[in-house]
Formats: C-alpha cells, sequence, structure tokens
C-alpha cells in the first residue's frame, strides 16, 4: 500500500485500512507445487469494515479530506503534477481524485482489485497514458490526442 506525496498541494496521500481481525496460525503440511498458508484470520460479525485513501498535510498531521470506500482497500496511490490522485478500492475500481478537495472525479471497473500497488503515468509521443496493474491483467488509459 505505497503512499505518495504531492509537492504542489503539499499533501501526503496514504491508503487505510479501519478492519479489526483476530489472527491465528495452523499447521499445514508444505507440499511441492500446492497452495501452502500457516495462518488466517477471523473477523468480528456486527465490525463494519471500511478503506479510505486519506489526504493528510504531514508538517501538522492533521487530516484534510477522506474520501470513504464500501469495502477495505489494499491499493497503492498515485499523484500526478496536474493535481490528480489515483488509487483503488476493494472492489476493483480504479478512481481519481482532485487532490486539493477529494472530489471523486472518474472511476472504472477494472475486474480485479489493485493489491499493494498504484499505477504509474507516462508520456508517450505528446499523449498522457495510465497504466494500472490489477489481478494477472495491466489496463492503459490514455487522455484524447491533442488536435
Amino acid at each position: 500500500m505505497s503512499p505518495s506525496y504531492d509537492p504542489t498541494s503539499r499533501l501526503f496521500f496514504v491508503t487505510a485500512r479501519e478492519t479489526c481481525a483476530t489472527y491465528f496460525a495452523f499447521d499445514q503440511k508444505f507440499k511441492p507445487g500446492e497452495q501452502y498458508e500457516s495462518g488466517g484470520t477471523v473477523r468480528p460479525r456486527d465490525q463494519k469494515n471500511f478503506g479510505a485513501l486519506r489526504a493528510i498535510d504531514p508538517a501538522t498531521g492533521q487530516l484534510k479530506w477522506e474520501f470513504r470506500y464500501t469495502s477495505v482497500s489494499s491499493s497503492g496511490v498515485l499523484t500526478t503534477e496536474s493535481g490528480l490522485v489515483f488509487a483503488g478500492d476493494g472492489d476493483g475500481n480504479i478512481m481519481a481524485f482532485d487532490s486539493r478537495s477529494g472530489k471523486n472525479l472518474w472511476h472504472y471497473q477494472l475486474g480485479f482489485s489493485m493489491r499493494s500497488t498504484s499505477g504509474t503515468t507516462y508520456m508517450l509521443d505528446g499523449r498522457q497514458y495510465l497504466l494500472v496493474p490489477s489481478g494477472s491483467m495491466l489496463t492503459a488509459f490514455a487522455l484524447p490526442e491533442r488536435k
């Protein structure tokens, strides 16, 4: 869940997980070529788990804004020079936010959640692209070509 800092807005962006669980270990024999797990979690039935994208002023520690997701997220965060923040929720949506206000500007259903990753942005032949990993796929978005 990599965070990101935007030097223009002077805000630090982080994915937060508000959840409660009991972690436990169990014995499982290791078998080459098979999935191996050495523990798990149990969550209280009445617990309201959620994720959030939070904008924090690192100089004061003050929370500037928060966008709550309906599910727990483990997405990384990407900021751009133009004042956009990209992050994903646990339901497989990639979203764009205004870095100063927190307004949700855009979203797209990827089909898989972004786990511990953030997108990357780059320019190619004068066109801006956003590349987002999710599951075993890479999804690319591009701004319209300039005329």
